[in-house]
């Protein structure tokens, strides 16, 4: 389209254009919320054999497994654990990652903190077939930071691939084999004072509801290393250690919301443009994100400006 067009277009299509631009930037930005790129990778000694792609520990976790005819849900009972899912990393080895956005530390994020690395840990069931958990079962790993990806700082007192197993639906049972309704926020941290042993002989209602609406997984503040910034992740497992972690994904906290996020999802994106439209032409408000006094194509620029 040329700026003739566009210059004929009426008011609310233009802005149907500048929306689509938009949306289409801000989900970028979204899908960029994991690791992007493996920068190398040593399965080491004991990694699980045909789980050796590195590649598996890029994009979002998983919510189902299994295969065709197969399939899983994804709880702390069922864990991820097809080849594309997790990747395994031996005694000695580790795996090296580039987020697509840097990590950054934000004490407005839930709990302090700022990314969140997922294993495949699982439950073993106290009552089989009720997801009682009984105790965690993780294989460890230890989780290294850098800005640059030259100098690493060791992240104190977590392990990769342990508490919490990830959670794929709020609405499934333990053992499902479809998928739930509801799926859980895989950027929702849990808080990390909660410890294995709180959720030891809990009913699984009583899981879900301690997960909050949360995917689990291993949650890291940067200030615990003392870095403002992050964008590489390595994950590695001792020489000599026993068993042998597996990854399923690294995803990052989005910013802290602003005051364009209207509808409170954590998020600037269309449905904040559909509260703002039932402000339109009205005094002021909470949609009046620039402070004129009124909800016009002013509040419109900088709610997409913070779409974008």
């Amino acid at each position: 389209m040329d700026w003739r067009t566009a210059l004929r277009l009426e008011p609310f299509q233009r802005l149907a254009c500048a929306v689509a631009v938009a949306l289409s930037g801000a989900a970028a930005a979204r899908q960029a919320l994991h690791a992007v790129r493996v920068v190398g990778y040593s399965a080491g000694t004991g990694a699980a054999p045909g789980h050796r792609n590195p590649a598996a520990a890029l994009g979002d976790p998983a919510r189902m497994t299994g295969f065709m005819g197969s399939q899983e849900t994804v709880t702390p009972f069922q864990p991820a654990y097809r080849a594309d899912q997790v990747v395994s990393i031996g005694a000695g080895g580790w795996i090296e990652l580039e987020l697509g956005a840097p990590a950054t530390n934000d004490p407005s994020h839930p709990f302090g903190v700022d990314l969140i690395v997922f294993g495949n840990a699982f439950f073993a069931d106290m009552v089989p077939g009720a997801g009682v958990p009984l105790y965690c079962a993780g294989e460890g790993g230890s989780i290294e930071l850098s800005e640059d990806g030259q100098t690493w700082f060791t992240v104190p007192g977590v392990t990769a691939d342990g508490p919490m197993p990830t959670m794929g639906w709020v609405d499934a049972g333990p053992y499902d084999i479809l998928p739930g309704a509801v799926p859980t926020d895989f950027r929702k941290p849990m808080d990390p004072a909660i410890t294995e042993s709180d959720l030891i002989g809990l009913d699984y209602a009583d899981v879900v509801a301690v997960y909050g609406g949360s995917a689990g997984g291993v949650g890291v503040d940067l200030a615990w290393v003392g870095l403002q910034r992050a964008r590489f992740v390595r994950i590695s497992h001792a020489v000599g250690g026993v068993g042998s972690p597996e990854i399923d994904a690294v995803t990052v906290l989005a910013a802290a919301a602003s005051p364009a996020d209207l509808d409170g999802n954590g998020t600037v994106d269309a449905g904040d443009i559909g509260v703002l439209l039932t402000y339109f032409g009205q005094v002021g408000g909470p949609a009046d994100l620039d402070g004129s006094g009124m909800v016009d194509a002013g509040d419109i620029s900088v709610l997409l400006l913070e779409m974008s």
